[in-house]
C-alpha cells in the first residue's frame, strides 16, 4: 500500500470515527414567543346550536333575536354570580335552574330531544316574553350591602402572600404587606393598602387598556368557559399591540425555584390562563401583578400553592417579585370517609336520578361541573360561606329554599309505596349525616357555631339539589328572597323523623293508606271517595291504585278487596298491586291478592315521560317487568316462593328465565344458601312452560310490543321496524343454499370494492341481501341482490344495480343459527304479519352486520292494510 493510499485510508477512518463519536445534534429550542390562549368559540346562543337538543333549545336556535336574548341573559348571570357571595351564588344558581326547567311548560313545548329545528312563532314569542321578564326580575333583585367586617376577612384564613424570590432590591416586602392587609380587610387582591400605588388597567380596574409611561398596555381578559366556572380570566398582556406575556411566563419562573414540587408548568391552571392581571404604578415604575387562580380550578386545588408574580413593564417584561400564596391544602375524598354522609348522598343520588329531560347535554355538563366546584368550595373554604351568610343577609333565602326542598321531599313520598319506603329510610339518615359534617368542620379548627353553619350550607346544597331534580316546576319561580329579608324557618336543616308530617292533613284515601291509617279511617275515606269519585276512588299519581298503596298493611288489603277494589287494575305503566307487594316484600299481601285472582303473569309496559324522581322514572322507562322478576331482585325468599307456588315461573318472553336467575344472583335480601337453593332448583335449571293462553298479554306490535311466535318448539321474537330511505348498490346472484355463506362473502367484497372504487360511492351501512320477490326462491336456488347502502354521486356500472328504496315497514327478527331454521324464520314472520293484520308485500331482506358483534336479521316488508283501504 502506497503512502498516499495509507494517508487516504487514515483520513477516511478518522472521518468515520468522528462520525461515530460526534454527539447528536441538540434538540431544537422550544418556541418561547408569547402566544395568547385561543378564545372560546363564539356560539349563536348561550349553548351550541348543534346535535340533538330539547324543544326549548331548538326554538331558541330557530330565532336570532331569541338566541341573542338567551346569550345576553346567560352572560349577565355569569358576571353577577361571579361577583356574589357564596350563599348568594348558591340560591341564585338554584333559582335559575328552576327557571330554565319551567320554560317548556310555560310555552307549550315538550321535553323531547331531536335534531330538527322548525320555528314555532307562538313558542318563540312566549319565550321572548319570559326572557324579558326574567331579565327585569334579576336586575331588580337587590345586591346586598354587607355588614361591617367584625374580624379578619375569611379569605385571609386560607391565603397569605409570602415572598418566594426578590429581584427588586427591596420592593417585594412592602408590596406583600399591602396585599395581605387588603386580604384581611376585604378579601380582595388590591393595591389600595399600598401607599403610592395606582391601579391603571386590568382585571380589577375599570378599564383593560391604558397608556402608561408612553406605552399602550392592554390586559387580555375573556370568559374562560365551563371548566373555569365561566369566570372572567386573564389570557395575557400586550404592549403597543404586541403580546409580551402569556400563560407560560409565570409557571416558567415558578419552575426555576428549588423544590418547586415538580408541578407541570405548561400552563398556570387547568384552562391555561391566570385569575387576574393588574397593571399599576409604584415607586416610579410600571408593574404588572399576575395571579394564578385560587380554589377549585387552581394548582392549589391539586395540593400545590398558588403563585403570583410582579413584573416590571419598562423596557420589556422583567421579573421582580415571585410571591407564594399559601392556601390550606385541599381535602380530597374527605366526604367519602364520612359513612353517614356518604350513605345519605348515595341514596339522594338514587332519588334524584338522571338530569331531567329539559336539560341539554351542555346543561348537564354545567350542572355536574358547577356542583363539583360548589361542593369543593363548601368543603375546603367553609369560612367563606359562614362569614358571607351572615354579613350578606342570606339566611332568609337559604332557609326558604331548604323549607321548599323539605316540602318537595314529603310531597314526593306521597306518590306511591316505593317512594314512601325510601322516604322512611332517608329521614333517620339526615341528622347523623349532618352531625358528621359538624364534627368534620370542628376538626378543621372551626369554632362550634362556625362548624354548625358550615355543615348547614354543605348539607343544604346536597339535599336541595336532589329535590330540584324530582320534576320540572309548573310555574316560573319568583326571585330568591332579598338580602336581610325576614323569614321564619319551618324545618331544621336536618329534621327528625316525623317532623315533616306535623300539622299536615291527609285528605285522600291513597294518602291515608300510604301513611298506615287504621281501618276505621280507611273505611270512612272509602265511603266518601266512592260517593264523590266513583271509579276514580283511591287513585294516586301515575294511576297508582288504593291496593298498591295498601300492600304494607295486609288487613287494609283484605278490607279493600272486600269493598270491591279491582285486584289487577294497573297504573300508567302497567304495574299492579301484586308487583307492589313484591317490591315491598309483603308476601302476606301477595297471598291475599293471589287468592282474589291477581294475574301472576301481568307485565308492565315501557312508558316515557312518567314518574317523579329517579326510581319512578327508571321504573316507567325500564323494559317490562313481572311480579316474579321484581321479587327475584328485591324481595326475600318467602315472597319468591309465594309467587313460584302460584305458577309465576312461566316463560313470559324469550330469555325471561335467564333474567329471573340473574336477578336472584344479585339479590342482597337473600343469603348465600337461599341464592344457591334457587339457582339449583327448577326455577333456574328447568325450562319454563309458556304462559297460559288465558293469561297471555294481548300483543300490539304497532305499539312497539315484541311478538313471540313459536314454530316447531322454537321461539322467534319479532318487532315491527321502520327501514329509513336509502340507496342500495348491489349485484344480482343465484346461489344454492348450501353454498350461501361462502359465496355471499366473496360477492359482498366485490360489491363493496366496486361501489367505492369504480362507482365513486361511500358505504353507509351493513350488507343487505335483497329478495325482491320471495316467491321466486326455491329450496334449491336463492336469488338475492347482494348490496350495500351507499351515498354520493354513484355512477352506472354494468352488471350492478342502483336501487332507491323509500321508507318501508318491516317485521324483523334476530336470526340465531344455533336455534333457528331459515324456513321457520320466514314462517314466523308471515305468521306475525297475518296475526297482527299486516299485509306482506312479498319482498324481504337479510341484513348481515359484522361490525362489532356479528348479527343477522331477517326482515319481511309489510304494509298496514288499514292504511291501504
Amino acid at each position: 500500500m502506497s503512502i498516499n493510499q495509507r494517508l487516504m485510508l487514515a483520513a477516511t477512518l478518522a472521518a468515520l470515527g468522528a462520525c461515530v463519536s460526534a454527539p447528536p445534534p441538540p434538540p431544537p429550542k422550544p418556541d418561547l414567543t408569547p402566544k395568547l390562549t385561543p378564545l372560546n368559540a363564539d356560539t349563536k346562543a348561550s349553548f351550541e346550536c348543534a346535535g340533538a337538543l330539547p324543544a326549548v333549545h331548538r326554538q331558541i336556535c330557530a330565532s336570532d333575536a331569541l338566541a341573542q336574548q338567551d346569550k345576553d341573559l346567560a352572560n349577565y348571570l355569569r358576571k353577577r354570580i361571579d361577583q356574589l357571595d357564596v350563599p348568594g351564588a348558591l340560591v341564585l344558581e338554584a333559582n335559575q335552574r328552576q327557571w330554565l326547567l319551567s320554560r317548556a311548560g310555560q310555552c307549550g313545548l315538550g321535553v323531547d330531544t331531536a335534531t330538527g329545528v322548525a320555528a314555532d312563532s307562538n313558542a318563540i314569542a312566549c319565550l321572548q316574553a319570559m326572557y324579558r321578564q326574567r331579565d327585569a326580575q334579576l336586575k331588580a333583585w337587590p345586591t346586598p350591602q354587607p355588614e361591617a367586617q367584625r374580624e379578619r376577612h375569611a379569605w385571609s384564613t386560607y391565603a397569605e402572600f409570602r415572598v418566594a424570590e426578590d429581584r427588586s432590591n427591596g420592593m417585594c416586602s412592602p408590596l406583600v404587606n399591602g396585599l395581605n392587609q387588603a386580604m384581611a380587610r376585604d378579601g380582595r387582591i388590591s393595591m389600595a393598602a399600598l401607599p403610592g400605588a395606582e391601579l391603571k388597567a386590568g382585571s380589577h380596574a375599570a378599564v383593560t387598556s391604558a397608556e402608561v409611561g408612553g406605552q399602550q398596555i392592554t390586559v387580555e381578559l375573556y370568559d374562560a368557559g365551563l371548566y373555569a366556572g365561566y369566570q372572567q380570566r386573564a389570557r395575557g398582556l400586550r404592549i403597543n399591540g404586541q403580546v409580551v406575556m402569556d400563560d407560560r411566563m409565570l409557571p416558567r419562573w415558578v419552575a426555576e425555584q428549588p423544590n418547586y414540587g415538580g408541578r407541570a408548568h405548561a400552563s398556570s391552571s387547568q384552562t391555561g390562563d391566570y385569575a387576574s392581571i393588574d397593571v399599576f404604578t409604584y415607586r416610579g415604575q410600571t408593574l404588572a401583578l399576575v395571579n394564578e387562580t385560587w380554589g377549585f380550578y387552581s394548582p392549589a386545588a391539586r395540593g400545590e400553592s398558588a403563585y403570583a408574580g410582579v413584573y416590571s413593564l419598562q423596557g420589556g417584561v422583567t421579573p421582580q417579585c415571585l410571591l407564594q400564596a399559601y392556601l390550606t391544602p385541599p381535602r380530597t375524598n374527605t366526604l367519602r370517609g364520612l359513612p353517614a354522609y356518604s350513605a345519605l348522598d348515595s341514596e339522594l343520588t338514587r332519588l334524584a336520578g338522571d338530569p331531567l329531560p329539559g336539560y341539554s347535554q351542555q346543561d348537564r355538563r354545567d350542572l355536574h361541573q358547577r356542583w363539583k366546584e360548589r361542593q369543593w368550595t363548601l368543603l375546603n373554604l367553609p369560612l367563606l360561606g359562614v362569614d358571607q351568610l351572615q354579613r350578606n343577609g342570606r339566611e332568609a333565602a337559604v332557609r326558604a329554599r331548604h323549607d321548599a326542598a323539605m316540602d318537595q321531599f314529603f310531597a314526593w313520598s306521597e306518590r306511591n309505596i316505593g317512594a314512601k319506603q325510601l322516604y322512611r329510610k332517608l329521614m333517620p339518615m339526615l341528622q347523623p349525616a349532618h352531625q358528621e359534617l359538624v364534627a368534620m368542620f370542628a376538626a378543621q379548627g372551626l369554632k362550634p357555631e362556625e362548624a354548625s353553619t358550615a355543615a348547614d350550607l354543605l348539607f343544604h346544597e346536597t339535599f336541595a339539589r336532589t329535590m330540584e331534580n324530582l320534576q320540572a316546576p309548573t310555574e316560573a319561580p319568583a326571585a330568591p328572597a332579598a338580602p336581610f329579608a325576614r323569614y321564619s324557618p319551618r324545618y331544621a336543616f336536618a329534621p327528625q323523623p316525623g317532623a315533616l308530617e306535623q300539622g299536615r292533613q291527609f285528605a285522600t284515601l291513597h294518602s291515608v293508606l300510604l301513611n298506615g291509617a287504621s281501618l276505621p279511617v280507611i273505611s270512612d275515606f272509602v265511603d266518601y271517595e266512592t260517593d264523590v269519585l266513583g271509579r276514580q276512588r283511591g287513585l294516586g299519581p301515575d294511576g297508582d291504585t288504593a291496593l298498591m298503596a295498601a300492600v304494607e298493611n295486609p288487613d287494609a288489603v283484605a278490607f279493600l278487596l272486600q269493598r270491591g277494589f279491582a285486584v289487577d287494575e294497573p297504573n300508567h305503566w302497567g304495574k299492579t298491586a301484586l308487583m307492589s307487594a313484591a317490591q315491598a316484600d309483603q308476601p302476606q299481601s301477595a297471598t291475599l291478592l293471589l287468592q282474589a285472582g291477581a294475574n301472576v303473569h301481568a307485565q308492565t309496559e315501557r312508558a316515557s315521560g312518567l314518574g317523579v324522581g329517579g326510581p319512578d322514572r327508571r321504573e316507567a322507562e325500564s323494559p317490562r317487568q313481572t311480579a316474579l322478576l321484581i321479587a327475584a331482585g328485591e324481595a326475600g325468599a318467602r315472597m319468591i316462593d309465594t309467587l313460584v307456588d302460584a305458577g309465576a315461573a312461566r316463560q313470559a318472553w324469550s330469555g325471561y328465565d335467564q333474567q329471573v336467575c340473574q336477578q336472584i344472583e344479585k339479590n342482597t335480601r337473600l343469603d348465600q344458601s337461599q341464592r344457591a337453593r334457587y339457582l339449583a332448583s327448577d326455577l333456574c335449571k328447568a325450562a319454563y312452560a309458556p304462559v297460559p293462553v288465558s293469561a297471555q298479554k294481548v300483543v300490539d306490535i304497532r305499539a312497539g310490543d315484541q311478538m313471540v311466535v313459536r314454530d316447531d318448539g322454537t321461539e322467534y321474537a319479532i318487532n315491527l321496524l321502520t327501514r329509513p330511505p336509502m340507496m342500495l348498490f348491489g349485484r344480482p346472484a343465484e346461489i344454492a343454499p348450501a353454498e350461501m355463506r361462502e359465496e355471499v362473502g366473496q360477492i359482498a367484497v366485490n360489491v363493496a370494492m366496486t361501489a367505492q372504487r369504480k362507482a365513486g360511492g361511500r358505504i353507509t351501512g351493513p350488507l343487505n341481501l335483497v329478495f325482491e320477490n320471495l316467491a321466486d326462491n326455491t329450496p334449491e336456488l336463492l336469488k338475492p341482490v347482494v348490496s350495500f347502502p351507499v351515498e354520493g354521486n354513484i355512477g352506472s356500472i354494468a352488471g350492478y344495480r342502483l336501487m332507491p328504496r323509500q321508507q318501508e315497514q318491516v317485521l324483523s327478527l334476530h336470526f340465531q343459527a344455533d336455534k333457528h331454521s331459515v324456513e321457520g324464520a320466514w314462517r314466523a314472520l308471515y305468521s306475525a304479519a297475518y296475526t297482527q293484520g299486516l299485509k306482506p308485500s312479498g319482498a324481504g331482506y337479510v341484513v348481515i352486520n359484522n361490525r362489532g358483534v356479528y348479527r343477522i336479521d331477517y326482515q319481511l316488508v309489510v304494509t298496514d292494510t288499514y292504511a291501504d283501504q
